[in-house]
């Protein structure tokens, strides 16, 4: 995990200031005039030139090739949760882990605000946009994407559709020797070498009857007992009885086998199996096995290493060998299976409270990457895994009495810091209950009943709570739970006051009291959301250094069959594990010099990259902030007051900021944290008081600083809608905690604060040195980064997705421009619907900030895409930014890089030689071209920035579309240097800088949407977006998309 938000200290020494760099003047000699100027006839020469120059094995112009069209996902594979969860079909880098570990953490508190910046004028707009807007033209596919040819989509629609140039066939890829310097390097990637007849693999479908076949569908919970159905069914079958190693199954419908049989070798059979849920033995039936297809796999793979196109992985072949590496861990009881994760049932575990703990465990999956160079041609990717589990308790008997230890006191007393005060005779408060339904919905627990003749044991899932057992009447009888269980069971309730669970099917009304229950040992749904302090303590304890986890990957594959040498699947089916990491060749790039006013640099240590320090610089763009106010929650004294107005004043000072100290240019505004909470108004009040103090003094209030005493949760939401969208001005929050260490001002900290505060009010920090910039920055170039945010699993159907798209409108790529969209988030709709739009008002303001000159070259950095939506986000956001240029002027045709950016992978790397940290890990720069990439198109990984915590997890980048004919060192350059003008710290990032800034406009359009639907105990708390009318709902998307006056607000 990484930590690379935290700041290294402001330094030392303090130089000369000099007058700014004349690099804009450079730039702009360079520069074409306007949309209407001839400029972009050179793009289109140079298109066409590098199209005729192409030879037969290159792909012209980098524009990609047309192909075969990609069929539909079959999504056969097995779903992704519950101990007999499935695995995902499709061997998508993004299914990450239950946790995705390590959001990059800001020392600064929270997200902060706005910055000002000149307004569009509709003059400017109006020059640009020629004609009406009369809908897209015509598409012809052979005139406007050459070599692409129109055809589906994998996903449907009829979208043209295009494929990623194949770089490393035409020599773009790998990056050359001379771009860094070398370094070795081991990767959790496993080697698999396949030693069976003819390669060949046999798939069978199934069909497995319960006694429910029929009454309902088949869910994962399921798995487990189809795959003990099949285990019984090979002990009977004539075909399978003499050989059962050589039949492996999927948990739903799918059998893979090394024989060829025939139909009536193959009888249905009735066999008897136990099932754990239910506490009996049940009789399923197993009819119309019947061979379905015949998979190649070695050939299958060879041709995918020689020729392979994204959307053309042998899905069918590597999901059989995935099932075959699995089964063996599906049938034996000592293991937990989830999805592609398994945690052994003896396992360590982490108690992170709230009644909850941490199974540690290990993921595989196999990857069709290898070095077909060394007959490698895949992988068995194997990392560590960590999920949030329910801990095995009692949910009212405590261990010993005053323990407090039953499942109830451990979800009331949350983290552990506070004791729970709870009494089951008298039963639970209002606060209590909700917290406690709020925990056990969809939980699942074992009811134990000692009655008069017999134990009842049964397992049920919570619905939720009801009435307590002595006033819960029970519809059909017309008596009181309590009243039941007495003359029905003879039990006397020993708590009659606490609440009953409503559980089992919601068509029933099976109301239970809570002393019968028990609390049993799982997997937390994917809905269930951790509590905030338990995700913390998570991922602190989770985030262990390179060589630790190395160790835990190699403990984690001798567990399973002493690294599959044990496995009799495996040896069956002619599968080799080897035994150790796969070893390859990287590169660290140098790191870039960074530039501070006055042509003032500031070197990054080769042995340390990652971080600089600023020293005694200034920013390159420092601005200033005469009328500000600091709305004090926090109860700071006079002197602690004045103290905060100096510091800032001060650092301002050294970093070349005007913040003013004088006592007339500083409101200060007073409350407390516990007004501010329960009346919702009186932040608005306090807002709008400070806006009429300097309107009243002839003055425009320029920021607001606000100082909390601990996270504030959906005041934070409240206070930053409230400024960003309602009044425009600057807010800045911070904790006292952080600001003050002990008794003294935090000056680092303030310093990191000013960071933000420069940027908000339109300011820019840092830049790359002239000799530090990539040729490619040295034109005019719109950089864009892109992200769609979908609701969390809870919220899925009830909130929208999020598209937040920024682009870089100056030559410094430090100042971005931003579009949101609001999408349906039922389907967690990947591409951005409106890309055409947002593409032509990013272009009118890019026109508008640079003096009528317009874009070469438009290099987007996308994030958020698997691998299974490569072609169809591709397809339709890139036809959409060329629409969008044609749109604006006839013949406009910039040269468009399409880069897709993932973080939601298992691979990481684990230095090899001298090339790492104290801590382990691989220094920032680090960047792997080959050996574990896609065998013909351009993709890397590479680590930006350097891991504090845990283990780091490098970026992978997929080239799916390049006008520009870029090659791999071109890209990887600006990539890594990208990642060095995240404005908020002087660290290198793991994300380039536009990604990150879509990351952070997504985050605060997601706030500013739940405030304005007030969900999340909004200011009208509680109510749900589905209960507003179209009407509400249409205003709020028109607010939102509309977005916020100020530029960078987000930072």
């Amino acid at each position: 995990m990484s930590d690379e938000g935290r700041k290294p200290g402001r330094g030392r020494g303090k130089p000369a200031i000099g007058p700014e760099g004349d690099e804009d003047e450079v730039l702009e000699s360079d520069m074409s005039s306007d949309f209407s100027s001839g400029s972009s006839q050179g793009s289109r020469e140079g298109s066409k030139e590098r199209e005729d120059k192409g030879s037969p094995g290159a792909v012209p112009g980098g524009q990609g090739v047309g192909g075969v069209r990609a069929g539909p996902s079959t999504g056969r594979g097995r779903g992704s949760r519950g101990r007999g969860s499935g695995m995902a079909a499709q061997l998508s880098s993004s299914s990450g882990s239950s946790l995705s570990l390590s959001p990059e953490r800001d020392e600064t508190s929270e997200l902060a605000e706005d910055m000002e910046k000149a307004t569009l004028e509709e003059t400017a707009a109006s020059t640009m946009f020629s004609p009406p807007d009369l809908g897209p033209p015509p598409f012809n596919p052979d005139t406007d994407f050459p070599m692409a040819r129109a055809g589906g989509l994998p996903c449907g629609g009829s979208t043209p559709e295009f494929y990623p140039p194949q770089s490393r066939l035409s020599g773009k890829f790998p990056g050359t020797k001379s771009t860094g310097r070398a370094c070795k390097l081991q990767t959790n990637h496993f080697p698999l070498s396949l030693k069976f007849p003819e390669g060949m693999i046999y798939q069978y479908s199934v069909t497995i009857m319960p006694p429910w076949f029929g009454r309902r569908d088949y869910k994962r919970t399921d798995k487990q007992l189809y795959h003990d159905t099949i285990k019984e069914w090979k002990e009977v079958c004539p075909a399978a009885k003499h050989n059962t190693a050589a039949w492996v199954f999927d948990g739903h419908k799918q059998l893979f086998c090394t024989q060829a049989y025939r139909v009536e070798e193959l009888p249905d059979q009735k066999v008897s199996v136990w099932c754990k849920e239910e506490e009996r033995f049940l009789d399923m039936m197993i009819k119309d096995v019947e061979r379905v297809s015949d998979i190649r796999v070695t050939r299958d793979i060879m041709e995918w290493a020689v020729s392979g196109r994204s959307g053309h992985v042998p899905q069918d072949a590597l999901q059989a060998l995935d099932v075959v590496l699995k089964e063996a861990i599906n049938l034996d009881l000592n293991f937990y299976n989830i999805g592609r994760q398994h945690f052994p049932m003896d396992g360590e575990t982490l108690d992170v409270g709230f009644g909850k703990e941490v199974w540690i465990g290990t993921f595989s999956a196999v990857r069709p990457y290898g070095w077909k160079d060394h007959e490698i041609l895949i992988t068995l990717n194997v990392d560590t895994a960590n999920k949030p589990a329910t801990r095995n308790l009692h949910l009212t008997n405590e261990s010993a009495p005053g323990k407090a230890d039953s499942y109830t006191h451990c979800v009331l007393a949350g983290d552990g810091r506070r004791k729970a005060v709870v009494n089951f005779a008298r039963g639970l408060n209002d606060e209590q209950i909700k917290t406690m339904e709020k925990d056990l919905k969809d939980l699942k627990v074992k009811y134990v009943l000692p009655a008069k003749d017999k134990v009842h044991k049964r397992q049920y899932r919570v619905n939720g709570f009801k009435k307590p057992a002595s006033k819960e009447i029970i519809p059909d009888l017309k008596i009181s739970v309590a009243e039941y269980f007495k003359t029905t069971h003879e039990v006397d309730l020993k708590y009659p006051n606490m609440p009953c669970l409503w559980v089992g099917p919601k068509q029933k009304t099976i109301y239970i009291p809570m002393e019968f229950c028990h609390m049993e040992k799982q997997p937390m749904p994917r809905k269930k959301k951790l509590p905030d302090d338990a995700v913390a303590k998570m991922i602190r304890a989770t985030a262990v250094k390179p060589m630790d986890r190395q160790k835990k990957i190699i403990d984690g594959l001798k567990k399973n069959n002493a690294m599959y040498k044990d496995d009799p699947y495996a040896r069956e089916f002619g599968i080799n594990v080897s035994g150790e990491m796969a070893k390859l060749t990287g590169r660290v790039l140098d790191a870039p010099v960074i530039e501070y006013s006055g042509g003032k640099v500031a070197n990054i240590n080769k042995s340390t990259p990652g971080k600089w320090f600023q020293d005694k610089n200034q920013y390159v763009m420092a601005q200033s902030c005469k009328s500000w106010c600091v709305m004090d929650l926090a109860g700071l004294s006079e002197n602690q007051f004045k103290e905060v107005v100096m510091g800032f004043s001060n650092v301002g000072k050294e970093v070349g900021m005007t913040i003013s100290k004088q006592r007339e240019d500083v409101l200060r505004i007073t409350g407390t944290m516990r007004q501010a909470e329960d009346m919702a108004g009186s932040i608005e009040e306090k807002i709008k008081q400070a806006i009429k103090h300097f309107e009243a003094e002839g003055k425009k209030l320029e920021l607001m600083l606000i100082i909390f005493p601990f996270k504030a949760g959906f005041l934070y939401d409240k206070i930053k809608q409230l400024g960003d969208m309602k009044y425009n001005i600057t807010t800045q929050c911070c904790l006292k905690t952080v600001l003050y260490k002990g008794d003294s001002l935090n000056k680092q900290v303030v310093g990191n604060i000013c960071l933000k505060i420069n940027a908000k009010l339109g300011g820019i920090n840092h830049i790359l040195a002239p000799k530090s910039k990539p040729a490619v920055l040295k034109r005019p170039v719109m950089v864009m980064g892109a992200d769609v945010s979908h609701p969390a699993p809870e919220s899925r159907g009830l909130k929208p997705s999020i598209a937040a798209i920024v682009a870089s409108v100056e030559p410094k790529a430090a100042n971005y421009e931003v579009e949101i969209r609001i999408q349906d988030g039922g389907q967690n709709e990947e591409v951005i619907q409106d890309m055409k739009q947002v593409t032509k008002n990013l272009l009118v303001k890019f026109h508008a900030a640079n003096k009528g000159r317009k874009p070469e070259k438009i290099i987007m950095f996308r994030d958020g895409v698997s691998e299974g939506q490569f072609l169809t986000v591709l397809a339709r956001e890139l036809l959409a930014m060329r629409q969008a240029c044609k749109e604006l002027e006839e013949g406009y045709e910039p040269q468009i890089t399409y880069i897709v950016v993932q973080k939601r992978h298992h691979t990481r790397f684990f230095p090899a030689d001298n090339n790492k940290y104290k801590n382990g890990n691989a220094l920032a720069g680090t960047v792997v071209d080959q050996g574990i990439n896609h065998p013909t198109e351009g993709d890397f990984y590479l680590l930006s920035h350097e891991g504090i915590q845990g283990t780091s997890r490098p970026c992978h980048y997929q080239v799916l579309w390049d006008d520009s004919d870029f090659t791999a060192d071109e890209l990887e350059v600006l990539s890594y240097y990208l990642c060095h003008l995240y404005s908020r710290c002087t660290r290198a990032v793991s994300y380039p800088t536009p990604t990150y800034y879509s990351h952070l406009v997504a985050d605060r359009a997601r706030k500013h949407h739940n405030e304005l639907a007030s969900y999340d105990g909004g200011s009208t708390s509680g109510s749900s977006f589905n209960e507003l009318s179209e009407n509400q709902k249409r205003d709020i998307k028109k607010l939102v998309e509309e977005g916020v006056k100020k530029a960078m607000y987000f930072v």
